[in-house]
């Protein structure tokens, strides 16, 4: 058997050129790079690697200080959570809006909220890109060299308009980003082809400001998500706001700033000893672990469910799960995974780092230097597809399919010399359009005229490695073609993405039974148009009988084809064909002889 390698698209050009990996995190981020399968941390960056993700704009100095001053007024920490979001979505959260509470959102009637420092308005992108500057300079101090390729890690379950926005960061920090690797995607990395893992994994990445839950197959140099979950906003943050609220209601003291990094001091040393205390002013604070278990058992609750169902959805057996996200630390944690799956919890591998690594090991592996053949696969977080007559959502690419993919449908017109069709690409695991989220509309012209259900179209749907989408519709018989690029949008928030799943589960037998009575209502009207159409175009195969019985029929069935009663629909279709059959046979022995009649047999 020939063993034949296969590599990335454009893997040539890259020549020995460093490609590093960046995990932008809601808390920290971090940079590296690897050479011979072995990852280093950029370390200049801040405390053993990691940047706190925080932007704070000194107005003496009028510049802006990166990683510094988290917790006093006029910083921005977890700006991760504000990518892509919308005035009213961000207003309408309060964790978002907590985050902002220092700022006034200016422009906020545009796709692209921004906040004013200085005398400069900067939208969420544009100070996003302070923190990949900063990661980019330091590394480019430290390894002597320019840098300007990277793979960047994003949470699973981030829609296309926050990884845009990510890509959009980078983009202005001056990276070309050859790949978005999903968080949890890169720390299994890390873990197989470190560990030598095989078997299906689960990834539980509690990060400071989002949770990623993945299920994935790791043997012999191929990661395959199989299955995603996650809430991109719920994270170690909540824990630390959760626990600063009880603080600030024992001491009867003010919630501010300040409290939440007392708070998150606490919960990191309770992650190491079973009782902790701190001083506030005058005032001292005592906790046990027991205590702050009790307080954010809920949280920690709603984490489990969420990687239940995705375990569901996966449908393997599952050989173990690895701890990524500094909150994971907590032993809380890893208890209630071995409580509630029954296999062995992992974090050999910093959990802070892990992803980092991963990603660093990516960025190799798709650089000339690498010497790793291998094959990482991810899976698109929802079902993607299109509007058919009726309103009925067809599904062409389901939740959970591996990336990049590309499918092909073919579709025809449904009138006779109709020269144009509209598409209209939603999202969502519903039934009916309605119940899913829309993503774009757009039209081909100038299809040839030809009788309903003779022109062949063409529509391929492609999601690439980065999770972004785009249609192309085309003609057969002319080449007409048009093709879109789902660029990313704003409007579908990971809360929605959510429910969207969860209604979706919980509607499924009705938007079901829903779908079949929508069909059934449309085969009945082209039943009607057809035969009628057949009468008008050959009206004296009919006696006035015949033609009077197969119309009372039309009518029966035109009186209830908009009832909900679709088995009496059914029956009427099958009275309505049953009596017209003779009829149709005629009109079409008809039509052939019109076509047949006067000409030789080389001529057919």
């Amino acid at each position: 058997m020939q063993i034949i390698e296969i590599e990335e698209p454009g893997k040539r050009d890259l020549q020995e050129e460093i490609v590093v990996g960046i995990d932008f995190g809601t808390t920290n981020s971090l940079i590296a790079y690897s050479k011979h399968n072995n990852p280093q941390i950029i370390n200049s960056v801040g405390k053993n690697g990691l940047l706190p993700s925080v932007i704070f704009y000194d107005d003496q100095l009028e510049k802006f200080l990166i990683g510094k001053n988290r917790g006093e007024k006029k910083s921005i920490s977890s700006i991760k959570r504000l990518l892509s979001k919308s005035y009213e979505e961000i207003k309408s959260t309060e964790v978002l809006d907590k985050i902002l509470s220092d700022f006034v959102l200016v422009d906020h009637t545009s796709s692209m909220p921004k906040v004013t420092f200085g005398t400069t308005k900067y939208s969420f992108p544009e100070l996003a890109a302070k923190i990949f500057l900063f990661l980019k300079e330091h590394a480019e101090q430290e390894l002597g060299t320019a840098i300007s390729k990277a793979v960047v890690s994003v949470p699973a379950y981030f829609d296309d308009a926050s990884r845009g926005a990510v890509m959009l960061a980078a983009k202005i920090a001056g990276f070309d980003v050859l790949r978005l690797i999903a968080e949890p995607t890169a720390a299994a990395y890390a873990y197989g082809f470190h560990k030598k893992s095989q078997g299906a994994y689960m990834i539980y990445d509690l990060g400071g400001g989002t949770f990623d839950v993945s299920i994935l197959n790791m043997e012999a140099g191929v990661l395959q998500v199989i299955a995603t979950g996650g809430d991109n906003l719920l994270g170690g943050d909540d824990l630390d706001h959760i626990l600063a609220e009880h603080i600030a209601k024992e001491l009867n003291i003010s919630l501010e700033p300040a409290l939440y990094l007392k708070a998150k001091e606490l919960k990191e040393l309770l992650s190491f000893q079973n009782s902790a205390f701190l001083n506030f002013g005058s005032k001292k604070f005592k906790i046990t672990r027991e205590v702050f278990e009790n307080l954010i058992s809920l949280l920690i609750n709603r984490t489990i469910k969420i990687a239940k169902d995705t375990l569901f959805d996966a449908d393997v057996k599952l050989d173990g799960i690895i701890l990524v996200g500094g909150s994971t630390r907590i032993p809380f944690i890893a208890q209630n995974l071995i409580r509630s799956f029954g296999v062995e919890v992992f974090s050999d591998i910093d959990p802070d780092r892990a992803v980092v690594i991963g990603a660093a090991l990516q960025a190799e592996n798709l650089s000339l230097a690498s010497i790793r053949n291998s094959l990482l696969i991810d899976v698109l977080p929802l079902s993607v597809g299109m509007e058919l007559y009726g309103g009925i959502a067809e599904k062409i690419i389901m939740r959970n399919t591996p990336i990049p993919f590309s499918i092909t449908k073919t579709f025809t017109t449904y009138a006779d010399h109709q020269t144009g069709m509209q598409f209209h690409i939603v999202q969502g695991e519903r039934e009916m359009v309605q119940d899913c989220r829309s993503l774009a509309r757009f039209e081909l012209k100038n299809i040839p005229t030809m009788k309903a259900g003779m022109a062949k179209i063409e529509v391929t749907f492609a999601v690439d490695a980065d999770g972004i989408l785009s249609v192309t519709a085309k003609e057969n018989t002319s080449g007409i073609a048009q093709n879109i690029e789902l660029k990313p949008s704003y409007g579908l928030s990971q809360t929605e993405i959510n429910n969207m799943l969860e209604n979706a589960f919980k509607n499924a037998e009705e938007d079901y039974k829903i779908r079949l009575l929508t069909e059934t209502r449309i085969d009945a009207q082209n039943v009607i148009a057809g035969i009628t159409k057949a009468m008008n175009e050959t009206p004296d195969i009919l006696n006035i009988n015949e033609k009077e019985s197969i119309m009372a029929l039309i009518n029966s069935l035109q009186n209830i084809i908009y009832t909900n009663n679709r088995d009496e629909i059914l029956t009427k279709i099958g009275e309505l064909n049953k009596s017209a059959a003779d009829f149709i046979e005629k009109h079409l022995n008809s039509g052939a002889k019109s076509l047949l009649e006067g000409k030789h047999i080389s001529d057919i």
